[in-house]
């Protein structure tokens, strides 16, 4: 009688276990690259021109650390920032209002508060930036005016830039 009700007790187990596993998300054992394309990266800016060595004009230069926090950069010459690959094939840029007024006392944030910025210089991602970002491809920012989107509650700037 023991092992009758153990039989039963087990498959009544059995059977709810997978009828709440049918209602889980299925795990992409094989993931496309696009999976890995949503993970924030952290990365130091220059907000100067790649043309002029990175030290004067408005332009983006990238360093690289690694991990996913908030990156870390320290000093006026740095502005710490975070960026990722999206869905859509962009490269996007994320910075904090506070980092921004930080950064060589505010000489960036001018350009992101007015909800575009324009890149005259494009720039080529170095090999250990393009891999942390999930991929092999070279990946080049062009010049042009792309918008920027500001989010009040997190007082973050953000920018997708085709690549």
């Amino acid at each position: 009688m023991k092992k009758i009700i153990t039989i039963c007790v087990v498959s009544i187990l059995m059977l709810t276990g997978a009828a709440k596993a049918t209602q889980l998300n299925p795990i992409n054992l094989n993931p496309s690259p696009s999976a890995s394309l949503s993970v924030w990266v952290k990365i130091i800016l220059t907000f100067h021109r790649p043309k002029l060595d990175c030290k004067s004009g408005f332009g983006i230069c990238f360093d690289i650390e690694f991990g996913m926090d908030k990156a870390t950069g320290s000093g006026a010459n740095l502005c710490p920032a975070q960026a990722r690959l999206n869905a859509a094939g962009q490269f996007e840029l994320r910075v904090t209002e506070e980092d921004l007024q930080k950064y060589e006392n505010g000489f960036a944030l001018p350009y992101f508060s007015r909800g575009s910025i324009t890149l005259e210089d494009s720039y080529t991602f170095s090999d250990p930036v393009t891999r942390q970002l999930g991929t092999d491809r070279e990946i080049t920012v062009k010049p042009g005016s792309y918008k920027v989107v500001y989010d009040a509650l997190t007082h973050t700037y953000t920018v997708a830039l085709p690549y």
